[in-house]
C-alpha cells in the first residue's frame, strides 16, 4: 500500500523508514499543486500533510478543502508542529482523521486505519 506525504522539503526520515518497515511505500509532493497532480493519476491508503508550506501556514487544510471538493474520502493526516487539543479538534472538523506533533501517535492512527482498509 502506498501513501502519499506532502511537505515542504524532505525530512522525517525516522517516521518514514518505521512506515516503510511495515510495507508501505511513500510518494512525496513538495507543494499543494504537486499533490493534487499526483492524485489525479494514483490511488493511496493515506495522505501526511504538514501545515506549513511555502504556500501558506494553513496549507495543510488548503489541500483538504481541495480533495474532499472532489469527493475525495482518502484518510488525511495532519503532522505538524502543534498538538493541541484545538488544533486536534479543527483538523477533525475540516475532515482530517487525524493531526499530531508526535510521530508515534502519528505512527498508530495511520496504522490503525491502513489496517481497516
Amino acid at each position: 500500500q502506498r501513501q502519499m506525504c506532502i511537505r515542504d522539503r524532505e525530512n522525517n526520515v525516522y517516521e518514514r523508514h518505521a512506515f516503510e518497515a511495515q510495507g508501505l511505500s511513500f510518494s512525496l509532493a513538495l507543494s499543494t499543486k504537486e499533490a493534487l497532480e499526483i492524485l489525479k493519476n494514483n490511488k493511496y491508503a493515506v495522505i501526511i500533510s504538514d501545515m506549513k508550506r511555502k504556500e501558506s501556514d494553513k496549507e495543510g487544510y488548503i489541500l483538504l478543502d481541495e480533495i474532499r471538493k472532489m469527493k475525495n474520502e482518502i484518510p488525511f493526516f495532519i503532522y505538524t508542529n502543534s498538538n493541541s487539543p484545538t488544533h486536534k479538534e479543527l483538523a477533525k472538523e475540516k475532515g482530517a482523521q487525524g493531526s499530531t506533533n508526535n510521530a508515534q501517535e502519528l505512527f498508530e492512527m495511520v496504522m490503525r486505519t491502513i489496517n481497516r482498509l
